[in-house]
């Protein structure tokens, strides 16, 4: 054996004991060592071509953990957690794993079939060192195995009772997850309710799996009667969330809504409440209230108020219903609509001079009315209750009218008056009359702000005294801005008439005035003529309508006497004859049916003999006889115009016809009840009837030996009130006969 200084022999000494030789010995031992472990350089590292990663999977899978490693050298083995699984590919000890591939690849990856919890561990793939190769470790993989829960559990079952308003606790549990399960609870929309919600966790002996507790607290209600609930349970090991749910059954006092038939309710309207109620059980009783005082009690699911007023505005109406559970009230509060009214009247106001002054309108209704402040009715100067004059001087004095206004109401207003304190003012008429031996009035008018504390009448220098039996009386009537004072004198005398000093004072100041009492001498003269000359206008004003009305009116029915002309004359000069027409009119006697008949059918005893025409345009003739034909055609109660010719038939002149018959002819008149003579023409011919003088002899003087009323008397059945008569015809005249002149 060699060492370094030289040869050990038998006997324990050293062969080579010179420096030079060990020199020598240890140059060689050098060189073979070099020879024999080559150099570095010309080594090929081993390496990880695919390393391992993390990885999950669920419980029972078959995962593949990857590792393939360039120019192996050494031995390759898999840890779990730290710990060598073995560098066979068969990992004999381990029958669920395997390294599968091959080995001219270099692949040596780790299967894992039937993956269960205890492979929820940390992997790594080693490669140990060889021959001038050092040995390689790939990355930790995290391999995270998922073990899904137990199916959700609701604590209590599937359905529940319970009570509104009582505190409710629903629990739900999922076991045995890894992770641990999610847990939620859900309506019946599925939302995820959110509210009252606490979850506790509790993990399981093998540290890796947990169990999961979701409780709801709440207090239901009525919504929540009836409603089916679910708890849900989710997991990375589930495919698809568990759901399990609970039906809830809740009972609850009544829930009340209180209606009113309109949304506006105006002032003597009839109002119907209507109280609709839902409540668990069913089984409700009603009870009415009005301002919490009952007014009725019974299942009336109405309540009618007639001919509400502003004075219910404000008052309450309540429903009260209640069941087993409990009672519940609703409460309607009226809200009457109605027109503006002023609580109270609006004062006027005395303000001194260049003060403030603060003018309130006080106006009440529903809703609450707009208010305008005009002033002297042609400004507006305010739109608040409280209208504010700064400073008050005479041109803001006056009227300022308060109006108020509600949508759907009249408007209403009232006025005020704003004065200026100050002296009293004595105004009135410096000159007043009376009658003696009658009342007279003197009257003193006062404006005074404030009102004035003393008012004297004074007659030569004297207070006139009231408190005597002289016969004055003072009375007093206020006014807006003062007041009218009126001395009475009662059976004037002589000496009352006279100057009278109407003297006032208030607090400012005094004022007086001189009135001169007089006597009114011709004042019932005047009057006197003042009525005589209206009445006399008022009787002629209706005379004239009388007799306008009477020339206007129609008559129903109406009968013509017309004398009938046989012979007709051919002279040519008849065209300038004037043509009369005769209307005798009747009211009321053709109503009967038998005097129509009468007058209709000509006889003996109606039909006038027909006189003689002798009516000559030479005038030589003094006397006409023109006697009414009888017609009995319809002409809407007027009479037509009968023409008269002037027709002379001497056949006609008869001794059979003697004086007495024609003496008996009926008399025409003129429309002024003068009669007409038998020479009157259109044209008015002749001068004597033409005339207007008065000192010219009456033309009915000539025919008046003719006039009787032997025609009248024929027609008996027509008695004179069937006429209409004027009272300026001559009292010898038949009334009846009427003429007209055309």
């Amino acid at each position: 054996m060699f060492f370094a200084g030289g040869v050990i022999g038998s006997n324990g000494r050293s062969r080579f004991s010179s420096p030079f030789v060990l020199l020598q010995v240890g140059l060689l031992v050098c060189f073979q060592m070099a020879l024999s472990v080559g150099s570095p350089a010309d080594v090929v590292q081993q390496t990880f071509a695919i390393q391992p990663a993390d990885r999950t999977a669920i419980i029972g899978d078959t995962i593949v953990l990857p590792c393939r490693v360039l120019h192996k050298k050494g031995s390759l083995q898999w840890t779990r957690d730290g710990f060598g699984l073995g560098s066979e590919r068969s990992l004999a000890g381990f029958p669920r794993y395997s390294m599968v591939g091959s080995d001219e690849e270099g692949d040596f990856s780790l299967q894992i079939t039937n993956v269960s919890l205890e492979d929820d561990a940390v992997f790594q793939c080693q490669v140990g060192a060889s021959d001038m190769v050092k040995g390689i470790r790939s990355r930790s993989a995290v391999f995270t195995v998922y073990v899904p829960p137990e199916p959700p559990r609701i604590l209590q079952q599937d359905y529940m009772e319970t009570t509104a308003g009582m505190l409710v606790e629903l629990t739900c549990e999922s076991n045995g997850g890894k992770p641990t399960a999610e847990l939620s609870w859900l309506d019946e929309e599925d939302n995820v309710v959110t509210e009252g919600i606490e979850l506790t966790t509790q993990q399981l002996g093998d540290n890796k799996r947990t169990n999961a507790v979701l409780k709801w607290t709440f207090k239901p209600s009525r919504e929540h009667d009836g409603k089916t609930f679910s708890c849900r349970s989710e997991n990375p090991a589930l495919k698809q969330p568990i759901v399990t749910s609970i039906k809830l059954a809740v009972k609850y006092p009544p829930e009340v809504t209180l209606t009113a038939n309109s949304n506006k309710i105006k002032e003597f309207d009839d109002v119907q409440f209507t109280c609709d109620a839902v409540a668990n059980p069913a089984d409700i009783m009603y009870k009415w209230y009005r301002n919490d005082a009952l007014i009725k009690e019974d299942n009336t699911t109405t309540l009618i108020i007639r001919k509400v007023t502003r004075q219910d505005n404000g008052q309450t109406v309540s429903c009260e219903v209640n069941n087993k559970i409990g009672t519940t009230k609703s409460t309607y509060i009226l809200n009457i609509c109605y027109g503006p009214v002023f609580k109270s009247p609006l004062e006027n106001i005395a303000a001194d001079p260049n003060k403030e002054v603060r003018l309130f309108c006080a106006v009440d209704g529903n809703p609450s009315p707009k208010i305008t402040w005009m002033f002297k009715d042609s400004r507006i100067v305010g739109r608040e209750k409280y209208l504010i004059i700064p400073r008050i001087t005479p041109d803001k004095t006056g009227k300022y009218t308060c109006k108020a206004s509600v949508s759907g109401f009249p408007e209403i207003s009232a006025n005020l008056f704003v004065f200026i304190k100050g002296p009293p003012a004595v105004k009135s008429s410096t000159v007043q009359y009376g009658i003696e031996g009658q009342q007279v009035k003197v009257e003193c008018l006062i404006t005074s702000i404030p009102e004035p504390t003393r008012v004297v009448w004074i007659k030569q220098s004297q207070v006139v005294d009231i408190d005597n039996s002289d016969g004055y009386e003072i009375v007093t009537e206020p006014l807006v801005d003062g007041l009218r004072n009126l001395l009475i004198i009662h059976k004037a005398e002589e000496n009352d008439f006279g100057d009278y000093n109407c003297s006032a004072w208030n607090s400012l100041g005094h004022d007086s005035m001189v009135i001169s009492v007089r006597r009114q001498k011709n004042l019932p003269i005047l009057i006197i003529l003042a009525g005589v000359i209206g009445g006399t206008v008022i009787i002629v004003s209706i005379t004239i309508m009388i007799i306008f009305c009477l020339r206007k009116k129609p008559s129903s029915k109406g009968t013509d006497f017309v004398s009938e002309n046989k012979a007709k004359q051919s002279d040519s000069a008849s065209s300038g004859d004037s043509d009369l027409k005769l209307e005798i009119r009747t009211a009321s006697s053709l109503s009967n049916n038998d005097q129509e008949r009468n007058w209709e059918e000509p006889t003996d005893a109606v039909r006038v003999q027909k006189p003689p025409d002798i009516y000559k345009y030479d005038m030589k003739y003094t006397e006409t006889r023109l006697l009414p034909k009888v017609e009995t055609q319809e002409n809407n109660g007027y009479v037509p115009y009968v023409n008269y010719s002037r027709n002379y038939n001497p056949a006609h002149l008869s001794s059979s016809l003697d004086n007495t018959h024609f003496d008996n002819s009926t008399q025409l008149y003129n429309d002024l009840g003068q009669p007409t003579g038998p020479n009157f023409r259109t044209a008015y011919a002749s001068p004597y009837l033409r005339t207007s003088q008065a000192n010219l002899p009456s033309d009915h003087v000539l025919y008046e030996g003719y006039r009787c009323n032997s025609l009248t008397n024929q027609a008996s059945p027509l008695s004179s009130n069937q006429y209409i008569t004027s009272q300026n015809f001559p009292s010898h005249l038949k009334p009846g006969t009427l003429a007209t002149h055309v």
